[in-house]
């Protein structure tokens, strides 16, 4: 009994003491990690990201390279910026840039025609008393921008190949070590780099199409046709760009009340030969690269010729229209003449026009012209 209580306390105070080296050898073990992170988990065609790559070591490092991989069938790379490290300088280099690109793939089993690369690299200051610790310092931040016409997962990685090690000494990731208190001396790899985190993945969808739309401020009123519009993709029409109406007064241009789901900078204005913004008007909504995707039409109520007023004319077109389905030749005309609701240009709209010429009196306004058409009611002015 004594025997085997010697003999198991020997194993105990072996297994304690070999406990003890262990974590004294983890102690002294030169690690080091790469982060990748993306600003956004989705894009659409000509949306941008950020791209940020930290790196953390337990030791003073005097080099620091990290390629990074980017699916470049999906994505755009641009704005590479270095991160500022202490005590040394960061360069960046790209797939377009590089002047060693071949060597970053070496040994990846990245594919270069699929994959291009962003390059970090940190040289300690010649000198230095301490080299840069390291820990979740930015080594490089860059931008990436949706393809157009392209779906997917954009992976932006950090991969296992790309390891400096004693077997792959021409790998491109490695952080280099010193063993004195100045970085004057060759630094030492260190080959224990975790890659845990160093994957982004972005959803790469299809651009939803432009498409116009009312501002917040628009009268309540206007509408945005995209059933009564013959040859075009809608009409527009419910406020008052002319101030045709018994107050004279105007509710703004037509750019005032609408925009496209891109801004205002995808949507243009053309006015007819008169200049001014009546029945006629062309709103061309345009995509990312100019080119209009959507054409609308202004309607003004009561301006049939489009000559920027309302009167005898517009009212001559009307009673003619009445008798002889002639005289009017587009259908957004038809609804410029169409004051009553009844769905066809005529006398009683004619009426509504001459008694405003003669007598500045009996004009609804747009927006109650527009509520009479919209609502399919039928009003004798």
């Amino acid at each position: 009994m004594t025997n085997t209580r010697k003999i198991l306390g020997v194993v105990l105070a072996v297994v304690m003491a070999l406990s003890c080296l262990t974590v004294a050898f983890a102690a002294d073990t030169d690690v080091a990690s790469v982060a990748v992170a993306s600003s956004a988990t989705e894009l659409k065609a000509g949306e941008s990201a950020t791209i940020t790559v930290k790196v953390s070591a337990n030791f003073a490092a005097a080099t620091v390279s990290v390629p990074v991989f980017y699916n470049k069938t999906l994505v755009d790379v641009s704005e590479v910026t270095a991160g500022t490290l202490a005590g040394g300088t960061v360069n960046t280099a790209t797939d377009k840039t590089s002047a060693s690109a071949n060597q970053v793939y070496n040994n990846t089993g990245v594919d270069s025609t699929q994959y291009g690369f962003v390059l970090a690299n940190f040289i300690a200051s010649a000198g230095q008393s301490v080299a840069a610790t390291l820990d979740g310092a930015v080594v490089v931040t860059f931008k990436v921008t949706a393809k157009q016409d392209v779906t997917g997962d954009a992976v932006i990685k950090v991969v296992e190949g790309s390891k400096k090690t004693t077997s792959n000494t021409t790998g491109m990731l490695y952080f280099g070590k010193i063993s004195s208190t100045t970085v004057n001396e060759i630094a030492k790899n260190v080959e224990n780099v975790t890659l845990d985190g160093a994957v982004a993945t972005i959803k790469i969808g299809s651009a939803e199409p432009n498409k116009l739309i009312l501002k917040e401020d628009a009268p309540f009123e206007a509408v945005i046709d995209t059933v009564n519009c013959g040859d075009y993709d809608g009409t527009i029409y419910g406020f008052d760009t002319l101030g045709w109406n018994d107050s004279f007064s105007v509710d703004g241009a037509i750019a005032d009340f609408v925009t496209t789901s891109y801004g205002d900078e995808y949507l243009e204005v053309v006015t007819g030969s008169t200049g001014v913004e009546t029945t006629g008007t062309l709103i061309y909504v345009k995509d990312k690269d100019g080119k209009a995707v959507e054409t609308y039409v202004y309607i003004y109520f009561g301006d049939v010729d489009m000559d920027g007023a309302v009167g005898f004319s517009d009212a001559s077109m009307a009673e003619y229209y009445e008798m002889n389905y002639t005289g009017i030749s587009t259908l957004y005309q038809i609804m410029a003449a169409d004051i009553d609701g009844d769905s066809l240009p005529g006398f009683s709209d004619a009426s509504t026009m001459e008694k405003f010429e003669m007598d500045y009196v009996n004009m609804p306004t747009q927006a109650e012209i527009a509520a009479v058409n919209v609502n399919n009611t039928y009003i004798i002015y």
